[in-house]
């Protein structure tokens, strides 16, 4: 059974960098930095929980590089203070350098803030973590010129040259009407144009041949729910739901449009669950699943529905705490 989780609710939705003193933000910003570099590189074809535990290291690993630079930045600072106060060092045999405060380095230090700003300022995060290649029989082509066709498309999309990647991902699939991923990424492309309606066609075809897919599951109901079709959207949601019950996404997403729907237990009982996948697999996105919680939590106190709040919450084993 689930232990039950303490979960703080903070009003103001977010830990804001600009509130932490100077040091500190200087710190996030620059392990951010590298960490965002790292996470570009993490293999698209993994799993989300494999994505997340590459994610989860990728931060470690900048903040630990961080501390150690920092450590030796200032033991360089004490050699040099050292040997600034001496009048004629051709004199001395030996020098000690006073060590000061023990150096130690705390791998998950400002962990959540680091997380945080990665959530707010790296596209890389974003894109990496939702971009799903699992692969099927159907999900690539035997043809010699429909593959060409779609690596072209492909590295049209990544320059974000979409009327091109159209124009490519159509000549892929005229080649091998069978081809998903060419099917996937022609509706992708058209979303970037705001294309929406194409989008769907595409993606409903993609599904025709392979009614499991991922990626067009998923993007089905992010281009219902732009083109703000919300009783569809919520249709595609528990669709992806009953095929991937261990997938937060489904939940995550149910949560959002109930939410705009304003039928806010359902939805947060949804959110909750979303919660609790995105912390299990250590995964980011369990601070957009807070946020929305909080956003939640308002609408219900306005509407004089905290109870049902809080039965929601202890019937979830989540121990809320109010923070102002």
């Amino acid at each position: 059974m689930k232990q039950c989780l303490l979960f703080v609710l903070v009003l103001a939705y977010s830990i804001s960098i600009s509130a932490q003193d100077d040091q500190t933000s200087k710190k996030v910003k620059a392990v951010s930095k590298e960490a965002c570099v790292c996470i570009g590189e993490i293999d698209l074809d993994l799993n989300k929980k494999e994505k997340s535990e590459k994610i989860k290291s990728c931060i470690t690993t900048a903040n630990l590089m961080y501390q150690m630079n920092q450590m030796m930045t200032s033991g360089l600072e004490k050699v040099n203070d050292t040997l600034n106060k001496i009048e004629d060092i051709s004199k001395i045999d030996s020098l000690t350098i006073a060590e000061g405060e023990q150096n130690i380095i705390v791998m998950d230090s400002d962990y959540d803030l680091i997380q945080e700003y990665l959530y707010e300022n790296c596209p890389e995060l974003k894109s990496t973590y939702f971009t799903d290649n699992e692969a099927t029989e159907n999900s690539y082509s035997d043809r010699k010129k429909a593959m060409k066709f779609y690596e072209k498309g492909q590295v049209a999309f990544a320059n974000q040259e979409y009327p091109n990647a159209i124009v490519l991902f159509n000549k892929a699939v005229k080649k091998d009407k069978n081809f998903a991923f060419a099917w996937d990424n022609l509706g992708y492309s058209y979303r970037k144009l705001n294309n929406f309606d194409e989008a769907i066609k595409c993606y409903k075809k993609s599904l025709t041949i392979d009614p499991k897919g991922k990626m067009p599951l998923m993007n089905i109901a992010v281009a219902y729910s732009l083109k703000n079709d919300l009783a569809n959207a919520l249709k595609a949601y528990e669709n992806y739901k009953s095929i991937y019950d261990d997938d937060p996404e489904g939940y995550y997403g149910m949560g959002r449009i109930l939410y705009f729907q304003k039928n806010y237990e359902p939805a947060l009982e949804n959110m909750i669950k979303a919660y609790y996948f995105y912390l299990d697999m250590d995964s980011p996105y369990n601070i957009d699943a807070q946020k929305h919680i909080g956003f939640i939590y308002t609408e219900m106190k306005e509407l004089g529905q905290l109870e049902a709040f809080n039965r929601i919450a202890k019937e979830n084993k989540l121990q809320v705490n109010i923070e102002d």
